[in-house]
């Protein structure tokens, strides 16, 4: 069973009411896709925007931007403002993100 921790840690979203979790690297929660992507910007300006905000350098995301597009399987629409994707689109791209700046370096 799993209550809401009304703390203001974001790491810590929800919390067992029993038992034990261990992690190794980063968490996040992902209750809300994209919600950091600016729909004026490009796919490719959110993912730099994004990576910024998580503490990656640009350094960083370049080498992670080339997994992010695969990942992602949107193809050249990378390129265009995030305001003309599909929401099927968006989430992909927010996805790819998400799971991409998170995982354990």
């Amino acid at each position: 069973m799993w209550q809401i921790n009304t703390a203001p840690d974001y790491y810590r979203t929800l919390e067992p009411t029993h038992g034990n979790v261990w992690y190794d690297g980063r968490v996040a929660a992902l209750l809300e896709l994209g919600a950091g992507f600016n729909l004026e910007f490009t796919g490719i300006e959110n993912v730099y925007m994004n990576a910024a905000l998580m503490g990656f350098s640009r350094s960083d995301t370049e080498k992670l931007l080339p997994e992010i597009e695969r990942f992602a399987e949107i193809g050249d629409f990378i390129h265009q403002p995030v305001k003309t994707y599909s929401s099927g689109m968006f989430v992909r791209l927010a996805f790819a993100t998400a799971v991409s700046t998170h995982r354990k370096s």
